[in-house]
């Protein structure tokens, strides 16, 4: 495998656009980013799961075009949505044309609004609750959350008897429950009960807002469908605003973070019952900025021109099976495959299928309907599932059509799951980059059809490798590693190694199982490895490190720190973008360094404003800098010598009382590289000073924070001087032998924010 693959920063995704919370979180820009370096004159890319809608947008924007499946009618919607994005003004324009249909003799958006009616706590005037909070189980809510525009109350209160009773007026066994059930589900289909536990997560409230509201759009439409000429606009208007209201409208809004990314069709323990007509103008106002459009079609028709999105609405293997069959497009070929990898999501997938048959009825959903009955997935299940995926690519794709698989939530079970399927259909692994604090995992596969290559069987002394290339890599890290990365090195370990069974050898669940077990138990200590954090059953939070391994001079940490202050030296007027790009380029692969760290690096050596282009910090410059360090050595020396030690300008800075014993030693240092004086240490810790500028303070304490090792060896008694307090000290007139060390604690390190950094 190619060990220079360079992992690609992206920037971070703005949420613009609906269900987010359920998709893959993968950053904007990588997609297109790595086609510039792959495809720079274009192509045609194949996208095999359609799980990220922004995806298959980026890659048409990057003057490709991608043919996608998705077997998910939602999903389909998503992705239709975003090569068609509304404008701002046909959202507003369709909810006040659904706000003003009527409800008898009052307007639906009166109707809606009066089911979530309370009284200010303040002022006693009726006002509209955002939402009320709710625990499990219980019959009526215990807390509202408002804004007065009476009296300017707001926030969170509890609730009052009639809030009580409003509440309670909507039935549970209501027929408008009844009805969903019959639209999604007609008489004698099994999934019934299914899709009866489904709608269990609305509470009745909700879900009479929610038929209401879908009833009379119908009735919209169905008025429009001969007078409306952008019919089609107005109905994926309509159909996105409601679509919002079905996700913002169950009681998977975890109270009070609400931001929770839900994997089961559980409710929380406290939960938000959202106001359904003000999710209506929440989505209209979110949803008017997705940005422009790109040409779209559905398959077998392609766009015109040279990029655009293709949908085809089914699952992959029919896909190739239609492609196969297709006299028209029976040679069609591929430039590359970029895909988001779909994680097993039963809630996602459930309401896809309840929200479907909801607005579209039971017909949207008969090949989708089965995901009713699953209530459980696991990653063995997740792993024959693409093994499917990954044999039917392998019977398509030619030799070295490359393959570009991102992973957001990138957790072990996640990775093993993803690549041992596809090892084991023939597809050679090239390259691997995570960067792990944001769990994004970037894959570089190639079919390789050279069944004499792939076919080896089992290695021996698998487990001997993986320690071997672990300790390797903590080696090269030069600091404790997380554990993903050390989980993803011993799974590069196995697939580099073909130690995976192929083709019909065994099945490819069992195969994850037996790989992922066989990793968990070889990084252990019975393997020499030392876990800082986290617990034996629950490692994904934890460090580690080799027992074997000598005191580390130089460590990942200190290097990222050195380039970033030679990249902010020698490019002024960069961006935090080209910084982490140059970073990532420089450390490839599994040493793809955090980027609070890199950011962090840049907040303590950059000029204040970091929302605009950097430039390296005034007093960091060597011709300031330099001196100011000739300067603390020599003040070092006076001030020891003004305490009646004996002290010499050499490197480092001892003083030593009258019997010639070692007091304190001083090390003066510009950086927070303090990894190499700290393990080389030849002087009892608890003498031992790091005097260093106090802008250095934040990336000090943040290596020691995310470096377990280091933070063991400074805690057996290392103490850190700031430059400012130094000063101070020299100016002292109290300071005495007697009082040294408790004035020496005066202004230990502690955050701050960039604005009230220290010299």
């Amino acid at each position: 495998m190619d060990e220079k693959t360079v992992y690609i920063p992206g920037k971070p995704a703005v949420s613009v656009g609906l269900l987010t919370r359920y998709l893959p979180p993968i950053p904007q820009g990588i997609a297109s980013t790595w086609l510039s370096d792959n495809l720079p004159r274009g192509g045609l890319v194949l996208d095999p799961f359609g799980a990220q809608p922004a995806l298959a947008v980026e890659v048409a924007r990057a003057n490709n075009k991608i043919l996608v499946s998705a077997n998910n009618p939602i999903a389909r919607f998503l992705i239709e949505l975003s090569a068609n994005p509304p404008k701002g003004e046909d959202l507003s324009a369709a909810l006040a044309e659904l706000a003003s249909t009527r409800i008898g003799n009052e307007r639906l958006e009166i109707h809606l609004q009066q089911l979530y009616m309370t009284t200010c706590v303040q002022c006693g005037q009726s006002v509209m609750a955002h939402a009320f909070i709710w625990e499990r189980n219980s019959t009526s809510p215990f807390a509202k959350i408002y804004e007065c525009d009476y009296c300017g109350d707001s926030g969170e209160h509890p609730v009052t008897q009639s809030d009580i009773n409003l509440a309670s007026s909507f039935s549970a066994s209501s027929l408008h429950k009844m009805r969903v059930v019959e639209r999604i589900a007609r008489g004698g289909d099994p999934n019934r009960v299914h899709v009866e536990g489904a709608l269990s997560v609305y509470l009745p409230r909700a879900l009479y807002a929610l038929v209401t509201l879908i009833n009379r759009i119908e009735s919209l439409l169905a008025l429009q469908r001969n007078s409306q000429p952008n019919l089609v606009i107005r109905q994926r208007s309509l159909i996105a605003l409601v679509l919002s209201a079905l996700d913002k409208g169950n009681n998977l809004w975890t109270y009070p973070s609400g931001r929770a990314r839900p994997k089961q069709l559980s409710v929380s323990p406290r939960f938000r019952e959202n106001n359904i007509w003000l999710a209506l103008e929440e989505a209209a106002d979110l949803l008017g900025g997705m940005g422009s459009p790109v040409p779209f079609t559905i398959y077998p028709q392609f766009p015109e021109g040279n990029h655009g999105v293709t949908l085809y609405e089914g699952p992959f293997r029919e896909l190739i099976q239609d492609i196969s069959s297709s006299t028209e497009h029976r040679n069609l070929s591929f430039d590359a495959v970029i895909t988001a990898f779909p994680r097993h999501n039963q809630a996602y997938w459930t309401l896809s299928a309840l929200w479907a048959g909801w607005m579209w009825g039971h017909e949207s959903i008969e090949s989708f309907k089965s995901v009713f009955q699953r209530q459980r997935y696991d990653w063995a299940w997740y792993s024959s599932a693409l093994n499917h995926v990954f044999n039917t690519l392998g019977d398509h794709l030619p030799s070295g059509i490359p393959i570009f698989g991102l992973i957001g939530e990138a957790e072990p079970h996640y990775l093993s799951a993803s690549l041992v399927p596809a090892a084991s259909t023939g597809f050679t692994l090239k390259g691997m980059a995570i960067r792990a604090e944001s769990s994004i995992a970037q894959i570089r596969w190639e079919q390789d059809n050279n069944d004499d290559v792939r076919a080896s069987g089992k290695t021996k002394n698998l487990e001997k490798l993986i320690v071997s290339n672990g300790i390797m890599l903590l080696k090269q890290r030069g600091e404790p590693a997380p554990y993903l990365i050390l989980y993803s090195n011993a799974l590069r370990t196995i697939v580099d190694n073909f130690a995976l069974a192929v083709g019909d050898q065994i099945n490819p669940g069992d195969e994850y199982s037996h790989i992922h077990s066989l990793i968990d138990e070889t990084l252990s200590f019975r393997n020499g490895f030392i876990r800082y954090g986290g617990s034996e059953k629950s490692p994904e939070t934890s460090k580690f490190w080799h027992q074997d391994l000598l005191k580390p001079l130089s460590s990942l940490s200190d290097r990222v720190e050195s380039m970033v202050y030679n990249y902010l030296m020698d490019n002024p007027g960069c961006s935090h973008f080209e910084i982490d790009q140059h970073i990532c380029n420089k450390f490839p692969g599994l040493m793809t360094p955090a980027s609070d760290l890199i950011y962090t690096c840049i907040e303590s050596y950059s000029e204040e404003d970091l929302l605009t282009k950097l430039t390296l910090r005034t007093q960091d410059k060597p011709t300031i800098r330099d001196p100011e360090i000739l300067t603390m050595r020599s003040d070092l020396v006076a001030l020891g010598n003004q305490l009646g030690f004996s002290a010499l300008n050499e490197e480092p800075i001892i003083w030593n009382d009258t019997n010639q014993n070692i007091r304190l030693v001083f090390f003066v240092i510009a950086s927070a590289a303090i990894g190499e004086i700290v393990f080389n240490g030849k002087y009892p810790a608890d003498k031992s000073i790091i005097v260093l500028p106090g802008a250095r303070a934040n990336l000090t304490l943040y290596k020691q924070r995310h470096n377990p090792y280091l933070r063991e060896e400074i805690e057996r008694g290392w103490r850190f001087l700031k430059f400012r307090h130094l000063r101070h000290l020299m100016e002292s007139p109290a300071l005495s032998p007697n009082n040294l060390n408790s004035l020496l604690g005066i202004d230990p390190l502690t955050e701050s924010p960039a604005q009230l950094r220290l010299l």
